[in-house]
């Protein structure tokens, strides 16, 4: 009997460790950044890096409005909101047609893979929490899903063209930005 009873409590705590542990993603220790901080810092300039200056401007509007909104979130909300928009951005990267463009393909996957990390991490984090998100959240994230069609839709109209990508990774790197300093706010 007196196993049982400790078999029983070493499964309930291995069940609810990752619950009291909370986060270890997007934790901070005293004077270091958490690792979505470096892998976002890693992403952002590896976005850099990667592009050229754009010579005219996109026509693509950037959701501003929606971030706004997001600054009113809770931080749980806020994190399901950056990992629902990460995985838009890895989805539309995933297409891989980026041979129109002067891009290195060893910088596209590093920066791919990182993406990945990110979007892994931050989803396990968000499974965790179990959070119910609120109608506000939900609403934003369906807005945040349109926009990314209309990226993609904006992709295929130009055919993937090198001046195309170029006009997404300049506003996929705002996003990035966004979301960085989203995180920051908390």
């Amino acid at each position: 009997m007196g196993s049982i009873s400790f078999w029983m409590c070493l499964v309930m705590t291995i069940c609810t460790w990752n619950k009291t542990i909370g986060c270890t993603w997007m934790k901070t220790l005293p004077r270091s950044p958490s690792m979505f901080q470096v892998f976002s810092n890693n992403i952002i300039t590896m976005l850099q890096k990667m592009g050229n200056e754009v010579s005219r401007d996109p026509q693509i509007t950037f959701p501003d409005k929606q971030y706004r909104q997001v600054n009113h979130f809770k931080a749980e909300e806020q994190m399901a909101f950056i990992s629902h928009t990460l995985n838009a951005i890895k989805k539309l990267y995933s297409s891989g047609k980026y041979e129109s463009t002067a891009w290195d393909q060893k910088g596209v996957d590093k920066f791919m893979n990182d993406l990945y990390r990110q979007t892994s991490e931050l989803d396990q984090c968000v499974k965790a929490m179990k959070t119910r998100l609120s109608k506000s959240v939900k609403r934003v994230n369906k807005k945040m899903s349109l926009h990314f069609k209309f990226l993609k839709n904006y992709l295929k109209r130009e055919e993937y063209s090198a001046s195309g990508w170029e006009d997404i990774r300049t506003v996929v790197l705002a996003h990035l930005q966004r979301l960085d300093t989203t995180l920051s706010s908390q």
